[in-house]
C-alpha cells in the first residue's frame, strides 16, 4: 500500500511540475523577496508624533515600541491583539514639565531571570529645567542660562510585566538650551556578552546646538557611561572613557565634534568601532559644505576643526542658501544596520538602509570594503547597490523604517499602519509562489492535478507525522548519528545509527556552512561565506547555552536533541544527531557532555577549514571527569533527599575489620569488645586509656561511613540522571567500597592493626 501511495504520488508530481512550467512560462518571474506579517502596532493619530524605536531582547516573545508623545507599547508577536500601554511618561510627570520622549532602549540582560538588568530599561526625555541640579551635566564656561534638561530614567518590569513605579530611577541629566536638540539615542553594544569588561555600557547621542557648537558638550557627542548605581553617584564612568584625564571635557564623553548626529551602530561584531552617520559643516578654502557622512569612531575623536580620518561614505551639499535640509540627508536616518540572520542568505553582512525614489520603497547596500566614496549625487552611486525594488502592492507608505529583531532578522515598519513585517528569501519559501502561480493558469487540468495532489501529499504527511515520526527512535533511524574524519582527512564519513560502516562520505571541499542545533534553534553558524570565525568567547559562549539546556529538567516525552547541519555547494543538507534523549532514556551512544565537548572541537576544526585567519587561537581546557560533572551539577535535577535515596545502599557498606594476617572477620567479631588474657586488676589509668582510644575510634569509624555515604550519594544522582549506565554505576560502587580505609583496633595497646 505505501508502495502504490508513494508511484501515485511521483506520477502527479510529474505532470503538476509539467504543468507548472509551462504555466510559468506565461506568468511573470516572482519578487525575489516576501514581506510577512508578524505584529501590529496600534496607529497613531493626527495629535500624536512619530515612532521611535523598535526593539525586542532575548528569547521575549514581545516587542516594545515608543513614540515621542511618550507612550511605550508592549506588543504580543504571536497575538496581534494583545497590545497594552506599558508606560505613558506624560501622565506620570506630577508638573506637567516633560515635552517630549526622544529615545528608549533595553538593557541587555532584559529577558534573562536572576541576572543584572532583567526586565529594565532606558528612557530619555526632555523636560523644563528645575532646581535640583543632582547628577547634571552642563558646561561651566557657559554663561547662557539654559532652560531645559535632557533626562535618562531607569524603569524596571514585575514578573507580570508591568512596569514598577517605584523603579523609577534618574540616572543622568543633561542641560540643553533648547526643547529642539537632546538625546537622541541610547544604545548598548549588541555584541558585547556578560563576561566583556565592556558589558552594559550605556552610549548616549546628544544633538549638536549650532550656536553652542564650539563647546565640546554642545558639539554633538556620544557618552559611555555605565548606568549601575555607585556609592555616592547614580552611575560610573568607565575608566578607559578617552577624556577621562582632560579638564575642559566631560569625563562621560567617547566622542565630541559629530555635529548633528542621526545613528551610530557597531557594524563589526569583532570590533568596538562605531559607524557614526551625521551631518556637520566642513569648511574647506573654497567653499563651506554640509557633509552627510558615514564615519568610524574609535573613541577619543574631536571631529570640530578636523574630518574624521576614516570615512565610509560622504554627501556633499555645497548649497547653503537654503533652509531645507540637503538631499538625501534622510538615507541612513533610523535605517542603518548590519543583517545578520538567517533568513535571508542574500543580504548577510550587508550594510542596508531605505530609500524612497518616487514614490517606490528601495533596500539598498553600501559596500563596507571599498575605499571612502564620496559624491554629490548619491542617488547615481554605484556603491549604493540596489538589492531590492519593494512592490508598492506591499508597502505603500510615506513612513516606513527598518530595523533588526534579537535575531538579527530585518523587520519593517509602516508606521503609517503600525504594521511589522519580516523579511525572507522567495527561494525558501516558493510553495506560496507556485499555488499563485498555479491558480493564475489557463490549464484547467493542471488544477484538478494540484486538488489530487494536495489530497495525497495531505495522507502522505499524516502518515509521517503520526505513524513515522510519532516516536523518538524513527528520529534518530532517519539521520545520521555519527560523524569522524577519513584517514586522509580530505572528507567527512557519516554513520547511521548503529552502524560501523559510513553511509555517505563527503568532501571537505563541498562543505561551504556548518549549523549547530539544540532541538530545532540554531546556536551557532560555522560558513565559508563569512568573514569571522571560532574563537574562545565564542566557546564560552556555545558551552552556556548547552549548560542552559541541560539544566532544565527532563519531564517525561520531552525530547534534548543536539545536532550538526552540514550544507554543501550543491545545495544539499546532511543533519547529524549527535544526541537525542526523550524523558530518561538516551537513544545515542555517547554521553551529553562528551557530545557537547565534541561538538566545540567540530566548530573549531570548521572554522579553521573555512576562516583560518579569522579564528583565534584555542585555549585547550581538560575535560569535565564525572565526579567535576557530579560535584558541580548533581543537585540540580532531583528534588528527592539524596540521603534518602542513600539509604537502600547503606546497609551494603558496614565497614569490616581485618587482623594483621588479612583475615577477614565477620560484623558480629567486629564489634566484640576485646577481653584481658589474666586475672590480674586492671589499671584505673589503663581503662581510661582504653575508654579514650575506643571512643576515639568509634568517631573515626563514624567519620569514614559518613563520607562513604555521601560519596555514594553522588553516584546515584549520577546514574539517575543519566550520567552513568547500569554497568558503570556497580563498577564505580566496587572500587569506591574497596577504596575506603577503616581503621579498626588491634588489641588493648591501641596499635594499628591493619587498614581495608
Amino acid at each position: 500500500m505505501f508502495t502504490v501511495t508513494n508511484t501515485l504520488l511521483l506520477a502527479c508530481l510529474l505532470l503538476f511540475i509539467n504543468g507548472m512550467a509551462k504555466a510559468a512560462s506565461n506568468s511573470e518571474t516572482p519578487s525575489q523577496y516576501i514581506l510577512q506579517k508578524i505584529a501590529q502596532a496600534p496607529q497613531l493619530t493626527s495629535g500624536q508624533s512619530e515612532w521611535l524605536l523598535l526593539e525586542k531582547s532575548g528569547n521575549n516573545q514581545h516587542y516594545y515600541l515608543a513614540n515621542k508623545q511618550g507612550e511605550i507599547y508592549q506588543l504580543d508577536q504571536f497575538d496581534t491583539s494583545n497590545t497594552s500601554l506599558l508606560l505613558d511618561l506624560k501622565r506620570l510627570s506630577k508638573k506637567k514639565s516633560i515635552t517630549k520622549l526622544t529615545a528608549f532602549t533595553l538593557h541587555p540582560n532584559f529577558s534573562l531571570r536572576a541576572q543584572e538588568g532583567y526586565g529594565t530599561f532606558y528612557t530619555a526625555h526632555i523636560e523644563k529645567s528645575t532646581s535640583n541640579n543632582a547628577n547634571r551635566l552642563y558646561e561651566p564656561l557657559l554663561k547662557q542660562k539654559v532652560n531645559y534638561d535632557a533626562v535618562i530614567t531607569e524603569w524596571q518590569l514585575t514578573l507580570s510585566k508591568r512596569v514598577n513605579l517605584s523603579s523609577q530611577r534618574e540616572i543622568l541629566k543633561v542641560a540643553i538650551p533648547t526643547d529642539h536638540s537632546g538625546i537622541n539615542q541610547l544604545s548598548f553594544n549588541p555584541y558585547s556578552t556578560s563576561w566583556d569588561e565592556n558589558f552594559s555600557q550605556l552610549y548616549i547621542a546628544i544633538d549638536q546646538h549650532s550656536a553652542l557648537k564650539e563647546y565640546p558638550l554642545y558639539s554633538g557627542v556620544i557618552l559611555r557611561i555605565h548606568p549601575k548605581k555607585m556609592s555616592f553617584a547614580s552611575y560610573n564612568i568607565p575608566q578607559d572613557n578617552p577624556f577621562i584625564g582632560h579638564a575642559a571635557i566631560e569625563k562621560s564623553i567617547y566622542l565630541l565634534g559629530a555635529g548633528t548626529i542621526q545613528k551610530f551602530i557597531w557594524s563589526d561584531k569583532h570590533s568596538n568601532k562605531l559607524l557614526v552617520s551625521h551631518q556637520y559643516t566642513n569648511s574647506d578654502s573654497n567653499n563651506t559644505a554640509n557633509v552627510q557622512s558615514l564615519s568610524y569612531a574609535y573613541g577619543g575623536e574631536d571631529w570640530r576643526q578636523q574630518t574624521p580620518n576614516q570615512i565610509l561614505y560622504e554627501n556633499i551639499n555645497h548649497n547653503l542658501q537654503t533652509s531645507s535640509p540637503i538631499k538625501n540627508t534622510a538615507y541612513f536616518d533610523n535605517n542603518l544596520l548590519t543583517y545578520q540572520g538567517e533568513s535571508v542568505p542574500n543580504l548577510r553582512n550587508k550594510l542596508l538602509f531605505l530609500t524612497q525614489t518616487d514614490d517606490q520603497w528601495q533596500l539598498r547596500s553600501l559596500a563596507r570594503n571599498a575605499n571612502m566614496v564620496r559624491t554629490e549625487q548619491p542617488e547615481a552611486d554605484s556603491a549604493l547597490a540596489v538589492e531590492w525594488h519593494i512592490p508598492a502592492t506591499d508597502l505603500n507608505t510615506k513612513q516606513l523604517s527598518l530595523y533588526r529583531d534579537n535575531r538579527g532578522e530585518l523587520l519593517f515598519f509602516n508606521e503609517a499602519s503600525g504594521a511589522i513585517y519580516q523579511l525572507f528569501q522567495s527561494d525558501k519559501t516558493a510553495k506560496p509562489y507556485q499555488e499563485q502561480a498555479t491558480q493564475q493558469s489557463s490549464f484547467g487540468g493542471i488544477a484538478l492535478f494540484f486538488i489530487i495532489l494536495s489530497a495525497l501529499l495531505s495522507g502522505f504527511v499524516f502518515y509521517q507525522v503520526k505513524v513515522q515520526k510519532r516516536s523518538a527512535k524513527s528520529l534518530v533511524r532517519r539521520e545520521y548519528t555519527g560523524i569522524t574524519l577519513t584517514d586522509d582527512t580530505l572528507a567527512l564519513n557519516l554513520f547511521r545509527y548503529h552502524q560501523e560502516k559510513a553511509e555517505t562520505v563527503l568532501e571537505l571541499v563541498d562543505i561551504h556552512q556548518c549549523q549547530i542545533l539544540i532541538g530545532d534553534n540554531t546556536v551557532a553558524t560555522l560558513s565559508a561565506n563569512s568573514n569571522y570565525g571560532f574563537d574562545n568567547p565564542q566557546e564560552q559562549a556555545l558551552r552556556s547555552q548547552f549548560h542552559n539546556e541541560q539544566v532544565a529538567k527532563m519531564v517525561d516525552g520531552k525530547v534534548r536533541r543536539i545536532s550538526l547541519i552540514l550544507h554543501t555547494s550543491d545545495q544539499d543538507s546532511y543533519v547529524v544527531c549527535l544526541y537525542l534523549r526523550k524523558g530518561s532514556d538516551r537513544l545515542t551512544k555517547h554521553s551529553y557532555f562528551e557530545v557537547v565537548d565534541n561538538v566545540i572541537d567540530w566548530c573549531w576544526y570548521f572554522s579553521k577549514q573555512f576562516n583560518s585567519e579569522q579564528t583565534g587561537q584555542r585555549i585547550i581546557k581538560p575535560k569535565l571527569t564525572a565526579d567535576d560533572i557530579a560535584k558541580a551539577e548533581h543537585k540540580t535535577h532531583d528534588d528527592t533527599p539524596l540521603h534518602a535515596q542513600a539509604a537502600k545502599v547503606r546497609p551494603l557498606i558496614k565497614p569490616e575489620r581485618a587482623n594483621n594476617n588479612a583475615k577477614q572477620l565477620t560484623n558480629d567479631e567486629y564489634y566484640k569488645t576485646p577481653k584481658t588474657t589474666d586475672s590480674a586488676p586492671v589499671d584505673v589509668n589503663d581503662k581510661k586509656a582504653e575508654t579514650e582510644q575506643s571512643e576515639h575510634t568509634s568517631q573515626a569509624l563514624a567519620h569514614e561511613e559518613t563520607q562513604l555515604v555521601c560519596d555514594l550519594e553522588k553516584l546515584i544522582e549520577l546514574k539517575q540522571q543519566g550520567f552513568l549506565t547500569a554497568k558503570e554505576f556497580n563498577q564505580a560502587k566496587a572500587s569506591l567500597l574497596n577504596a575506603v580505609k577503616v581503621n579498626v583496633i588491634k588489641d588493648e595497646s591501641g596499635k594499628i592493626d591493619k587498614e581495608i
